[in-house]
């Protein structure tokens, strides 16, 4: 069986383990040959739809590969498609929090409950600094939503998956229980803490959650093809690559999962975005536009480390790919899994370098080599951060392995939802 983040959050994208091929000198500017070389090996390792822009300085590459539904009709995807960037949306409800914090309006050392008491039904309650770097032991609303997941059942996903439900009932479902850990003790993946934190916004602002995110988000970063979608909704306006889940039925591999509630995902991953904007988004977050120094030095405060190499800011991953003129660089970003889309962003902190990508099939049940497309996903990464060339996949068993943790996990690249 796969594992998958996508739900559980059992274990958060780690710091990038590079193929150790990748030591070639980085060209001065955007290597184009090498980046369609690389994106055609993702596409020929998953055989689905795959976008991605890369940006070093004013260069910029751009690609699309693929038919948008995965029986080839639909057109061809363009560079433009929108798409559900899920855990991104993280991002951008921290980067909203931390102007609020500043504003006075929010303290993020107090807790949800002195804002909205009872939400979280816990005596010992997390911090919401706590809650935006998941380190406040709240357990996942997913993990209850679509149980039988875990076990690569897809029989609660069609039974539950266009149901609308308030944020409130998704806190209610993980909250029943008790805590994961001890705030402030341990780490553990939440989607439940962020819709916490959604309504913690609308509080203090008297607004919309949409509403704020156009307002101090969207419209500052010129994000003109980027939006939270209306409760009780479904569907992407405007052109996509179709989302999909693979299923396990020989019959029926691949699932339509397009009817998806927006309701599910609003503040922990509602967001849906263009590859464009994505690096567009982060850059204004790196650049000032959003952010002062300070609170980006508060987002990127990490934590974690270890054998895993965990690296969580608040509402961004840390990546330290290894590359070969600066080692110990951290690049900083999300990863995001729309059960559906899938997406890879990160960025240098300096704003230079960016690299975003998506592809369109939730795979589950491992219709494609899971060495393959992890090696595949990773060579595309040090391609457009590092500029370098991670080369052929290695084989014979010492080198499966390899391939199997280039991106961190055991069978199957891993996204945070």
């Amino acid at each position: 069986m796969r594992t998958s983040l996508s739900f559980a959050g059992a274990f958060a994208l780690a710091l990038f383990a590079l193929p150790a091929s990748a030591g070639a000198t980085p060209s001065d500017g955007l290597d184009d040959d090498l980046l369609d070389r690389q994106l055609q090996q993702l596409y020929d390792a998953a055989d689905h739809s795959v976008t991605a822009e890369v940006r070093l300085g004013d260069d910029v590459w751009s690609e699309a590969m693929g038919a948008r539904k995965i029986d080839g009709s639909g057109g061809r995807v363009d560079e433009d498609d929108r798409v559900r960037i899920a855990s991104l949306t993280k991002s951008m409800v921290s980067a909203v929090l931390l102007r609020l914090q500043s504003e006075g309006e929010v303290d993020l050392d107090a807790t949800i409950g002195d804002y909205l008491p009872g939400l979280l039904p816990y005596e010992d309650e997390p911090t919401i600094r706590q809650i935006m770097q998941h380190t406040g032991g709240l357990r996942d609303y997913f993990s209850y939503l679509y149980p039988s997941l875990a076990e690569s059942d897809m029989g609660d996903f069609y039974a539950n998956y266009r149901n609308d439900y308030e944020p409130e009932e998704l806190i209610a479902m993980s909250t029943a229980d008790p805590l994961l850990f001890e705030p402030g003790t341990g780490y553990a993946y939440s989607n439940t803490g962020y819709m916490a934190l959604g309504l913690l916004i609308e509080h203090v602002t008297g607004e919309e959650l949409r509403e704020v995110l156009d307002e101090r988000v969207f419209g500052p970063a010129d994000l003109d093809d980027t939006y939270l979608p209306k409760d009780g909704t479904w569907g992407i306006r405007g052109a996509n690559p179709v989302p999909y889940m693979t299923t396990g039925e020989a019959d029926e591999p691949y699932f339509d999962s397009t009817r998806l509630s927006h309701d599910q995902m609003w503040a922990a991953g509602g967001v849906i975005s263009t590859m464009e904007d994505v690096n567009d988004f982060y850059d204004a977050l790196l650049d000032g536009t959003l952010l002062d120094g300070a609170e980006l030095a508060q987002m990127t405060d990490f934590v974690g480390g270890g054998d895993q190499g965990l690296a969580y800011g608040l509402g961004l991953v840390g990546l330290q790919p290894g590359c070969p003129d600066d080692p110990e660089e951290v690049f900083v970003g999300h990863t995001g899994g729309g059960l559906g889309h899938m997406t890879y962003s990160f960025h240098s902190l300096d704003g230079d370098r960016q690299a975003t990508f998506t592809w369109n099939v939730d795979d589950r049940h491992t219709m494609a080599d899971p060495a393959e497309l992890n090696w595949a996903l990773a060579s595309l990464l040090t391609a457009g951060l590092c500029g370098t060339d991670a080369g052929a996949m290695p084989t014979g068993a010492e080198a499966l392995a390899q391939a199997l943790t280039a991106v961190p996990g055991s069978e199957a690249p891993l996204v945070l939802n």
